[in-house]
C-alpha cells in the first residue's frame, strides 16, 4: 500500500504534465484585433525553455522540462551576464472553421532577432539570431505569408534572442504591453493598413521635408534681405533646428538601420524635439515682451535634461514635473501679456499651442492607446514639426499685412493733412485772421487761469497745517531756546556786574564784562537763526501739496531740476565747480505724477549730490585727478513676479558716500551729516515722504569713500 500511494501520485502528475504539454489552443475569427491582427504572444498554451538547442524545434521533442510562460513574460531578469537573453517557446495551435476563408500571414513586432519554426521546418528569421547578432527592424515590414489548414494541428516554434552591449532601453522594451504585439497571425486587412502606412509615412516624410528645405531656404533669404530685423534671424535658425529634426525623426524610414544607430537616431530625436519646444516658447517670450525671463533659462537645462531619460528610461515624473510647470509658466505670460495679442501675435501663441497640444496628444495616446497612436502617430509628428515654421510664415505675412495698413491709413493722413492745408491756404486772410484772434483770446484766458492757479496753489501751500509737527518742533527746537534762555540769564548777571564795577570806577574789569556780554549776545544770535532755520525746515517738511496727478516726462523733469540745481549753487558759491551729465532712458513713458513734488525731490537729491562732492573736493585739492561729478539717470522695468512695471530715477555722485552705521537714520527727521547751522536734516525726509505718497520706494546705495546713488522707484 505504501509503494502504491506514491506510484499513483506520480502516475496523476505526469499525466496532467502531459496533458498541458500537449494542449492545443484552438484561434477562431472572435479573437481578431484591429486591422485583423490576433496576438500570438498573450496566448495561454505557450511552453518555454531558457538556452539554445536546435533540436527544440522538433515536433515530437520532449518538453516535459520545459515550463509554462508565454513571450510577453520575457524580462531584463532573464539575461545572462552578457546581457544576452536566448530561449525557445512552443505553442500547439488548431485554426477553426471560422477562419476557413483568410489567408493569413505572420508579423512580428520589437527590436529583437528571432527564428519562426512550423511543424520542425523554418519558415523565416527575422533579424539574425546566431553570431554575430543582428536585430529585427520593425519598422514598417510587410507581413510573411504562411500556410494554415482549418482544422489541422501545428507546432509553432519560436528561437528567441535580444541581445544588448551598448546603451540600452530595455526596461522599455521588454515590458507586457510592448510584447503583447510581439508575434501575430494576421489576415489581407493588415496587409493593406501596412500598405497604407507605408504610404502616408512617405507622404508625411516627403511633405514634412520638403517644407522644412522650403521655408529653411526661404527664412534665410529673409535673413539676407532683412539683416537688421532680428526676429527673422530668430525663425531662421529654428526652421533649420526644425529641418534637422525632420531628417532625425524620420531618418529610419529612409535607410534601414540598425538597431544602434536607431537607438542614437532616436536619442536625437527626443533631443531635437526638446530643443524646438523650447525655441517656439523663447521666441513667443521674446515677441510678448522683448526679453527673456530668467526662469526661462531656468527651464532650458530642466526640460532638457528631463526630457531624454523621460522618453528613454520611462523616468516620466521630473519630465512631466518640468513639462508642467514650463505650460504654467508661458500660460501666465500669456495671460499678463494677453492685452498685446492681436493681430500676428495670435500666430506667434499658435506656433507654440499647435505642437504643444500634438505633443501631449501623442504623450496621451502613447499611454491609454497604441492603436490610435500607431494610427496618427506620424500625423502628429508632423504638425509638430511644420506648424510652428508655417505659423511663423502666417506671422510675417499678417505682420506685413499690418504695417503696409498702417502705411495706408499714415498716407491718408497725410492726404487730409496736405487738403486741409490746402484749403486753409485758399482761405489764408480771413481764416488765418480769425483763428489768430481766437488763439490770442485763448491764450490770455488761459494765462488768467494759470496765474489764478497758481495764486491759489501758493496760498494753499503757506496755509498747509503743522499740526502733524507740533511734538517734533517741541524737541527739536528745545536746544537753541535753551542756550537762548541761559544766554540771557547770563547776560542779565553780566549786567548787573558791570554797573557795579561802574559804580566802583574799575573800567577795566567793565570793559572785560562788556566783551563776555558781546560775545554771549553774538551766541544768542547764532542759535536764534538756528532755531529760525529749523522752525523753516519744519515748515517745508509739514507742507502738503493739493495738485493732482498728471502724466509728466520724468526725463524732461530731471534735466530741468539738474541744470536749475547747478546754476543755483554756482550763483551762490562762485568758488563751486562740478560736472554733470545724463543717462536717460530714451523710450521712458509718461508717467502720472504731482511734478512740483518730485521736483523738490529731485532738488533735494541733487543739492545733496553736488555738497557731497563740492566738499569732497575741498578735501582732497592736492588731488587733482579727482573730479566732482554729478549723474542723474533713468531706466524702466517691465511687470516681473507677479510685481507691476516700475520706473527708477538715480542720481549719483562720486563724493564720500554714506557709512554703513547711519545709513538706516538717514531718512529720519532732523538727522543730517552736514555740519552744525548747515542743515536741518528735514529733506530726505520730506523727499521720503513724497515718494511714498506716489506709491513708490526712495532707497540708497553707498559704499563709504566711493560715493553714493539714490534711487527713486515710480511705479508706472
Amino acid at each position: 500500500m505504501k509503494i502504491i500511494t506514491p506510484l499513483f501520485v506520480f502516475l496523476f502528475l505526469l499525466f496532467n504534465s502531459v496533458y498541458a504539454q500537449e494542449e492545443v489552443v484552438t484561434l477562431e475569427a472572435a479573437q481578431f484585433r484591429s486591422h485583423q491582427r490576433i496576438f500570438l504572444a498573450p496566448l495561454d498554451g505557450w511552453l518555454f525553455k531558457q538556452g539554445h538547442d536546435p533540436n527544440w524545434a522538433k515536433p515530437d521533442l520532449d518538453i516535459s522540462s520545459w515550463e509554462q510562460m508565454n513571450p510577453t513574460a520575457i524580462s531584463p531578469e532573464m539575461e545572462d551576464e552578457n546581457g544576452r537573453i536566448e530561449g525557445w517557446f512552443r505553442i500547439k495551435i488548431r485554426l477553426s472553421e471560422s477562419l476557413a476563408t483568410i489567408p493569413f500571414s505572420l508579423s512580428r513586432n520589437l527590436w529583437a532577432a528571432t527564428d519562426i519554426y512550423l511543424d520542425g521546418k523554418l519558415i523565416h528569421s527575422f533579424g539574425d539570431t546566431g553570431n554575430p547578432y543582428v536585430a529585427f527592424n520593425p519598422t514598417l515590414k510587410y507581413p510573411l505569408p504562411v500556410d494554415l489548414v482549418p482544422g489541422q494541428e501545428y507546432v509553432l516554434a519560436v528561437h528567441f534572442v535580444d541581445y544588448e552591449s551598448t546603451f540600452t532601453q530595455r526596461e522599455i522594451r521588454l515590458k507586457p504591453e510592448n510584447l503583447e504585439s510581439f508575434l501575430n497571425l494576421t489576415g489581407p486587412d493588415y496587409i493593406q493598413w501596412v500598405e497604407r502606412d507605408y504610404r502616408l509615412t512617405h507622404i508625411y516624410v516627403t511633405l514634412c521635408i520638403g517644407v522644412s528645405f522650403l521655408l529653411f531656404f526661404l527664412y534665410w533669404f529673409l535673413v539676407y534681405l532683412n539683416p537688421d530685423q532680428l526676429i527673422f534671424r530668430i525663425i531662421a535658425w529654428f526652421t533649420t533646428a526644425v529641418l534637422l529634426g525632420a531628417l532625425v525623426i524620420f531618418g529610419h524610414t529612409l535607410f534601414e538601420l540598425s538597431y544602434t544607430l536607431e537607438k542614437i537616431r532616436f536619442i536625437l530625436f527626443v533631443t531635437f524635439q526638446a530643443i524646438m519646444t523650447l525655441f517656439g516658447l523663447f521666441i513667443l517670450e521674446w515677441v510678448l515682451t522683448q526679453k527673456i525671463s530668467k526662469i526661462s533659462w531656468v527651464l532650458v537645462p530642466i526640460i532638457f535634461m528631463a526630457n531624454i531619460p523621460a522618453h528613454i528610461f520611462g523616468i516620466s515624473q521630473p519630465f512631466a514635473i518640468a513639462f508642467t510647470y514650463m505650460l504654467f509658466h508661458f500660460g501666465r505670460k500669456l495671460y499678463v501679456h494677453r492685452s498685446e495679442i492681436t493681430g500676428a501675435n495670435w500666430a506667434i501663441v499658435a506656433a507654440v499651442v499647435v505642437p504643444t497640444i500634438a505633443i501631449i496628444l501623442q504623450i496621451v495616446l502613447h499611454k491609454y492607446s497604441l492603436d490610435l497612436y500607431n494610427e496618427y502617430d506620424k500625423l502628429l509628428l508632423s504638425m509638430n514639426i511644420l506648424s510652428p515654421p508655417l505659423f511663423y510664415l502666417a506671422y510675417i505675412s499678417v505682420r506685413f499685412k499690418e504695417t503696409k495698413e498702417a502705411v495706408r491709413i499714415e498716407n491718408q493722413k497725410l492726404l487730409r493733412v496736405t487738403e486741409e492745408k490746402r484749403e486753409i491756404l485758399e482761405n489764408q486772410n480771413t481764416l488765418l485772421e480769425a483763428q489768430v484772434n481766437e488763439r490770442t483770446r485763448e491764450l490770455k484766458q488761459s494765462l488768467e487761469n494759470l496765474k489764478s492757479t497758481q495764486s491759489q496753489l501758493i496760498q494753499s501751500e503757506k496755509m498747509a497745517s503743522l499740526g502733524e509737527l507740533t511734538a517734533g518742533i517741541a524737541h527739536e527746537i528745545q536746544n537753541p531756546l535753551n542756550f537762548v534762555n541761559n544766554f540771557s540769564e547770563v547776560n542779565k548777571e553780566l549786567i548787573e556786574e558791570a554797573n557795579e564795577e561802574l559804580e566802583k570806577g574799575d573800567i577795566e574789569e567793565t570793559k572785560a564784562i562788556l566783551k563776555d556780554l558781546a560775545e554771549n549776545s553774538e551766541k544768542i544770535n547764532h542759535h536764534g537763526k538756528r532755531a529760525g532755520d529749523i522752525v523753516k525746515g519744519m515748515l517745508e517738511h509739514s507742507r502738503k501739496s493739493t495738485g493732482e496727478k498728471v502724466l509728466s516726462d520724468l526725463n524732461a523733469l530731471a534735466d530741468e531740476y539738474l541744470r536749475l540745481s547747478y546754476h543755483g549753487l554756482r550763483a551762490k558759491d562762485k568758488s563751486f565747480n562740478a560736472d554733470f551729465s545724463t543717462d536717460f532712458d530714451p523710450n521712458l513713458p509718461k508717467v502720472e505724477v504731482i511734478p512740483q513734488d518730485i521736483g523738490r525731490v529731485l532738488l533735494n537729491l541733487i543739492n545733496n549730490a553736488f555738497y557731497a562732492v563740492n566738499d569732497k573736493a575741498k578735501s582732497e585739492k592736492e588731488n587733482s585727478d579727482y573730479k566732482p561729478t554729478v549723474q542723474v539717470s533713468t531706466a524702466q522695468f517691465p511687470p516681473q513676479g507677479g510685481k507691476e512695471g516700475y520706473i527708477e530715477l538715480s542720481v549719483s555722485d562720486n563724493g564720500s558716500g554714506i557709512r554703513d552705521s547711519i545709513k538706516d537714520k538717514i531718512f529720519q527727521p532732523f538727522f543730517t551729516t552736514k555740519p552744525t547751522g548747515s542743515g536741518t536734516g528735514l529733506g530726505l525726509s520730506l523727499s521720503y515722504d513724497i515718494v511714498k505718497a506716489h506709491g513708490g520706494e526712495l532707497r540708497v546705495d553707498s559704499e563709504f569713500e566711493d560715493g553714493c546713488v539714490f534711487i527713486i522707484s515710480i511705479p508706472k
